[in-house]
């Protein structure tokens, strides 16, 4: 359900862990992905979404 089916190796911790797919999540649910979104309790602007990869 919007999961990647091959997760990254978790002893990479330079990665980030994938972002959820809501809205496939919510099309296979037969919901709004707002409806999802609200269910779940997920922020409307999650922390570091719209922010640039930090430089490395």
């Amino acid at each position: 359900m919007g999961v990647p089916a091959n997760p990254p190796n978790p002893g990479d911790r330079n990665q980030r862990p994938p972002r959820p797919d809501f809205k496939a999540a919510a099309a296979k649910l037969g919901v709004t992905e707002q409806q999802l979104k609200d269910a779940l309790g997920v922020p409307a602007n999650p922390p570091g979404v719209d922010r640039p990869n930090p430089p490395k």
